[in-house]
């Protein structure tokens, strides 16, 4: 790909919105530009006189409201501690990337619900200033009556319950309410897309020559749908894509040393080898399960069950206990604790997630989250974890012990080195010579 077509769709970081990053390329603006040019010739055929500016303050507003949409989303998706990439804006369109990580439907039903209410919230202040008696002009009366009526659209389309529209997960949360049970997305889904922007494309002609701009709002949805996956993904089929077979693990959990071709005539010096960094030799240190001030029967059960390794039975306690109380942190960590242990790690981040939603000041909570990213593979959401940790207890021996091994496979040989050193100290000040003695044999593979 040519240098400057590199930069010119390039996403750059333009800011940070409550922590979460935007980013954004140089298609906005040119988009934005035409499509302001675009609207102001349009509305020149209605009001001449007022057109150029009616043009230039939609052709701003309309991006700026799918923005605004996808930004509550991701706020939504903040507040229940779930991961959030960050927001990217592409030509006239955003989209904000989170992972599909809750503990519970109506955390699903909440963080895709987030954008279309904001937008029927826009839509009702929009009406508002528009009934007041004020004397806003021509221009500012049409233009608001025109993004008003775009905000409309923009919440009643993105209900059309296929994915990846709102509607599609909010079928989806409401399916896992009533059958207790989530489902994977299927590889026909990835059509959703296409299915609602072809449909949102056919009814903006059909409207096209009674209500113009309800058609051109219509043809807008419908295009940045249909080029959704192509623009923000970069693949026509993304979920399909996502069925191949997956390479293993790759260079970041895997310690390639670069080695020189060796000329067939250069003596062979006798060297002693290193021992080869395999991920199996840089686990994590497991949380501690949490108990209560004043157990009650069953959440003693599930305590001693997982002292006895009868994991699945804890399951069975724990889950009576959120029943009853859905809101028992301590059971939602020791559950997910559970989880990680027999292997379902995505059950286990999806409870670490709602437990850390509940309390934010149990340091536990965080060990078990990280753990969780870890097995999953995600090293650097593990790494966030641990350093979280580090913030508020800089003493923390097993936090840097986790935070070093992380740090080992996604590729930090330097940082995993400080790390494990002031783990080893830590340890070695209460005298747990079982874990300076793990240490002793990693820092020994990470050294020369």
């Amino acid at each position: 790909m040519p240098k400057i077509l590199q930069i010119f769709i390039h996403p750059w970081r333009i800011g940070a919105i409550a922590g979460i990053p935007l980013y954004a390329d140089f298609t906005c603006l040119i988009s934005i530009a035409m499509g302001s040019i675009y609207l102001a010739r349009m509305s020149q055929a209605f009001h001449p006189e007022l057109g150029q500016a009616i043009g230039i303050i939609v052709g701003f507003a309309l991006p700026i409201s799918i923005f605004i949409h996808e930004m509550s989303r991701a706020l939504a998706a903040k507040h229940y501690q779930i991961p959030v990439q960050g927001v990217y804006i592409r030509g006239l369109g955003a989209v904000a990337k989170t992972e599909q990580t809750f503990a519970h439907p109506l955390q699903m039903l909440e963080v895709y619900f987030a954008g279309t209410l904001v937008n029927f919230i826009l839509y009702a202040c929009l009406n508002l200033l528009g009934n007041l008696s004020l004397n806003w002009g021509g221009t500012a009366i049409i233009s608001l009556n025109h993004v008003k009526e775009f905000n409309f659209v923009l919440a009643m389309f993105s209900l059309v319950p296929l994915v990846p529209l709102n509607g599609g997960y909010i079928f989806r949360g409401l399916q896992w309410e009533w059958t207790r049970k989530q489902h994977p997305l299927a590889g026909h889904d990835v059509y959703g897309a296409y299915i609602a922007g072809g449909g949102a494309i056919a009814l903006g002609l059909i409207w096209y020559s009674n209500q113009p701009f309800l058609g051109v709002w219509m043809l807008y949805l419908g295009l940045m749908t249909c080029l959704r996956y192509l623009l923000f993904e970069g693949e026509f089929l993304p979920l399909a894509m996502e069925q191949r077979s997956t390479r293993p693990l790759a260079t970041a959990t895997a310690n390639i040393q670069a080695t020189a071709p060796r000329s067939p005539s250069a003596p062979i010096r006798s060297t002693a080898t290193k021992p080869a960094i395999r991920p199996l030799d840089f686990s994590y240190l497991n949380a501690e399960f949490l108990s209560v001030t004043e157990p009650n029967q069953q959440f003693q059960q599930g305590l001693d069950s997982t002292q006895e390794m009868r994991l699945q039975n804890a399951i069975a306690s724990f889950n009576a206990i959120l029943e009853d109380t859905p809101n028992n942190a301590s059971a939602l960590h020791n559950r997910g604790n559970a989880y990680l242990q027999l292997g379902d790690k995505q059950a286990a981040l999806s409870d670490f997630q709602a437990a850390l939603h509940l309390k934010t000041d149990v340091l536990e909570i965080y060990l078990g989250k990280g753990n969780a990213h870890f097995a999953l593979g995600d090293f650097q959401g593990a790494i966030m974890e641990y350093s979280e940790i580090l913030k508020q207890d800089p003493d923390h021996a097993r936090a840097y012990f986790n935070r070093a091994s992380a740090q080992v496979l996604n590729g930090n040989r330097q940082s995993a080195i400080a790390d494990f050193k002031k783990a080893h100290a830590l340890f070695a000040a209460i005298a747990d010579q079982t874990r300076t003695c793990k240490i002793d044999r990693r820092l020994q593979i990470l050294t020369p």
